[in-house]
């Protein structure tokens, strides 16, 4: 018999909505900011969000880590939790580094912002999608143990159309910390082009903070994928505004999308030489 993950966790002592935001945090960064919770929730800075991290607090369940300019940052890293979602030996339950912890902490804001999409769950959920739902050769994907290739672990995948997943627009979110360079995305981009073309109606979203590296990195995907390569560039502000993007007449066809994001809120800083602040540019040439 299946275990409702969200009433495992709702056995620990937490309310509904509470046990269903752990969740997401176990399965998704690890790592958490009080605001993403009153996000969540639909409230801003009251009591409820107190109370919820004091219990876990005092529950063991999670610990806050002091960062630059005193932000303070929720390791979610109790096993028990991780082991009654199925997950024991999660890489979200263990220490990583500020860049890492950044990261983690700007995919969460992608999740909690696109509820409307389904984020594949883990490397199990990815495996079977791509092998079983939209029967791709696993050799696209995998490596020869049939793990999955590091590239694709590293992504967030999100489907637009939870009822249509076998021809759904499959979206794949990169998340730059704050590099300095490029080289990065052109590796996970590189190491997952076989699958791109395999799914062919795709959208791969580069998220960051500045728009430091979106004309580079525009310009790496349209090599990639010069026929029929688009993109664009959207904003997501601490109001939580997106644009709506409009779907292909054939998702059988190559239809490669590129779309940047730009996220306006205040993550921990991995070093004092990195580009900072962010601002709204123009649409990117297709």
């Amino acid at each position: 018999m299946t275990v409702d993950p969200i009433l495992a966790l709702e056995s620990l002592g937490y309310t509904e909505r509470e046990a269903s935001f752990l969740y997401l945090v176990a399965v998704h960064s690890g790592y958490f900011l009080r605001r993403q919770f009153d996000y969540f929730i639909d409230r801003n800075k009251g009591s409820i969000v107190m109370r919820f991290l004091e219990k876990a607090r005092i529950a063991g369940h999670v610990q806050l880590l002091d960062t630059e300019h005193r932000r303070q940052v929720y390791h979610l890293f109790y096993k028990p939790i991780y082991r009654l979602i199925g997950v024991p030996d999660s890489q979200n339950r263990r220490i990583k580094g500020d860049a890492d912890v950044r990261a983690r902490l700007m995919k969460l804001d992608y999740v909690l912002e696109s509820d409307h999409e389904h984020c594949l769950e883990g490397d199990a959920e990815k495996l079977e999608y791509f092998a079983v739902t939209r029967g791709i050769a696993q050799e696209s994907f995998t490596t020869e143990s049939g793990t999955l290739l590091s590239e694709i672990q590293s992504v967030l995948i999100s489907l637009v159309d939870r009822a249509q997943p076998a021809t759904s627009l499959v979206r794949f979110i990169f998340v730059d910390e704050g590099l300095l360079t490029t080289s990065k995305f052109e590796r996970v981009l590189s190491g997952m082009s076989s699958l791109l073309r395999a799914v062919g109606y795709f959208e791969l979203i580069y998220v960051a903070i500045s728009d430091h590296n979106f004309r580079e990195a525009a310009a790496s995907f349209r090599k990639e994928f010069s026929a029929g390569a688009q993109s664009r560039q959207e904003l997501l502000d601490p109001e939580w505004q997106s644009s709506p993007r409009t779907r292909p007449q054939s998702p059988l066809e190559l239809r490669p999308l590129f779309t940047t994001l730009l996220l306006r809120f205040s993550y921990p800083s991995r070093q004092k030489n990195e580009p900072h602040g962010s601002r709204q540019g123009s649409v990117l040439t297709r």
